[in-house]
């Protein structure tokens, strides 16, 4: 058994994390959500995304209630206008001539629209960002259909479930599960950097030993599950089929599960449209089965170091909790 006794914080900071579907963003008009358990505001001028704090500094009224005004967006209370840094320009009652007092600002989030989704970086604002996190085995030759499913956890158990093997065969019997393969190989799993990569290999039970880690040299096959920090993964099943999911933190026990169906060959309209249909159900029903286990964990947010007695199968868990740790720590001795 492996003890595990450490309590981790709620997000990992200086992160790009995917939070929303770029669709989601559509120009001309707010979009307020709930993600990092803060209230946000986006709003979108052509390729650009803002996104501040739904809060006006004035009298506190949400400003995804408001408009665009060029390329800022105004309080619906008294018409304050707001830059994507945050920053108060406009003060109508003071007049358009008057300066605006430095303390009218709020919090502001650098904000990016790639891959089909907006990405916000979480931490210390920088001269240049880093690339935002993505498979580099998935590009423009892949369609996708989108899917949504909420999930009152916390990120990290979501993510952990996507990373655990050994609950195939119960959770899942009847789909992705079926074969009662309930002895787990390994499993072989890798981390580099921030990509930990895990290759399932579980076998039906006939009194043998599970192979330990160390006994298993390389993967045995192409299938793969691939998480990448902060918050995106993805279940390689094929060169042209993937299955994607992103976790967005809405606050410490409400996550917002974005699952993408992506294939190769399906060009036409009609085709595609079938595609996604009967990918989003699937996507739907495997995922639906985890909730409904994964939503009883307690505690609600994944733990270093906790209660909880590992097993070798959980190889690939306490490789996510350790690098979560390790990118915590290494923002708190960087202050």
């Amino acid at each position: 058994m492996i003890r595990i006794l450490f309590q981790v914080s709620v997000l990992i900071p200086n992160q790009w994390y995917a939070v929303l579907e770029s669709k989601e963003v559509p120009e001309g008009k707010p979009v307020g959500v709930t993600r990092l358990s803060e209230k946000l505001v986006f709003w979108r001028i052509r390729e650009a995304v803002g996104c501040i704090r739904d809060q006006c500094v004035h009298r506190g009224a949400a400003l995804s209630e408001g408009k665009i005004v060029g390329e800022q967006i105004q309080c619906p209370f008294h018409g304050l206008e707001y830059d994507s840094t945050g920053r108060v320009t406009l003060i109508p009652a003071n007049g358009r001539v008057s300066s605006v007092p430095e303390q009218f600002k709020v919090k502001a989030y650098p904000a990016r629209d790639e891959h089909g989704f907006i990405w916000v970086w979480l931490g210390e604002p920088r001269d240049e960002y880093p690339p935002v996190p993505w498979f580099s085995d998935i590009d423009g030759s892949f369609n996708y259909g989108t899917s949504t499913q909420h999930w009152t956890t916390h990120y990290s158990r979501a993510i952990e479930n996507q990373l655990d093997v050994a609950h195939l065969p119960f959770v899942h019997y009847n789909t992705i599960g079926r074969g009662n393969r309930t002895v787990v190989n390994g499993p072989y799993t890798t981390l580099e950097s921030n990509t930990i990569t895990v290759y399932p290999d579980n076998e039906v039970d006939e009194g043998q030993t599970p192979r330990r880690v160390d006994e298993i040299k390389s993967p045995l096959h192409d299938f793969f599950v691939q998480f990448k920090f902060p918050n995106i993964w993805q279940n390689r099943i094929s060169s042209g089929f993937r299955v994607v999911a992103v976790f967005a933190p809405i606050d410490d026990e409400n996550t917002l599960m974005y699952l993408r169906s992506y294939r190769k060959g399906f060009n036409f309209p009609l085709l595609k449209q079938l595609s996604d249909y009967i990918g989003s159900r699937g996507n739907q029903l495997v995922a639906g089965q985890d909730r409904r286990v994964v939503q009883t964990q307690e505690p609600k947010r994944s733990e270093l170091y906790g209660q909880e007695k590992l097993i070798q199968a959980d190889r690939p868990i306490i490789l996510y909790r350790q690098r979560r740790e390790e990118l915590i720590k290494a923002v708190k001795h960087a202050d």
